[in-house]
């Protein structure tokens, strides 16, 4: 072996590294889609696997609210939905299904809130049907809640939660949703409102 070859200097693999960035830019599952560009297989596969495995304490838990924050202990679920100012469409259907009363009392639960813009977006005929037909309302609403506290680190590492209405809900981050998290067909698009009784993730869509 000659000289040359013994003092070449060692490549450095910047495969995890590109990965970790972008990760923290564009999301994890899009930084694995195009991280995978520049790393190789063996290094995309332990990534992949990681964040398969991962548990909420291995990485996001120190930036998660645990518990109730000392702001929202005297405040529900509904007092965050009333005062927010941009939940008037959910609440009334909410009251016209009879379900707003729940979302006062004790207990905990997670309610992926559509903005009022959502529902501005769904076509005027299907928004007038469903208030004028309670049951479906009803069956709407339920779609939107979850029993149980699950905070942003929770929707990152779920793969589905099953909503009140018993119906099975996707969830997590989704390349539908440039790798942000997504609950069945919405995006959230902010989280972490939180209320003595649960936790409200806002979404841009009504879901279905």
């Amino acid at each position: 072996m000659t000289d040359s070859t013994q003092n070449a200097p060692k490549k450095f693999n910047y495969g995890p590294l590109a990965i970790f960035g972008l990760a923290m830019a564009l999301g994890p599952l899009t930084a694995l889609s195009v991280g995978s560009r520049y790393a190789d297989e063996a290094t995309f596969e332990r990534a992949n696997a990681a964040l398969k495995n991962a548990k909420p304490q291995d990485m996001l838990a120190p930036y998660d609210v645990q518990g109730v924050p000392a702001y929202a202990s005297g405040k529900t679920v509904a007092d965050i939905l009333a005062s927010s100012g941009v939940f008037g469409s959910f609440e009334q259907a909410l009251e016209l299904a009879g379900i707003d009363r729940e979302l006062a009392a004790a207990g905990e639960y997670t309610v992926f809130a559509p903005s009022d813009e959502a529902f501005a977006d769904m076509p005027e005929n299907e928004r007038q049907a469903l208030l004028a037909d309670k049951e479906k309302l009803a069956a709407l609403v339920k779609k939107h809640i979850v029993p149980g506290r699950h905070t942003a680190t929770d929707l990152i590492q779920s793969e589905t939660v099953q909503a009140m209405d018993g119906s099975t809900l996707d969830i997590g981050p989704s390349a539908r949703f440039n790798g942000h998290v997504g609950v069945a067909n919405a995006e959230v698009v902010k989280t972490g409102l939180y209320a003595a009784n649960g936790v409200v993730h806002v979404i841009d869509r009504v879901i279905q």
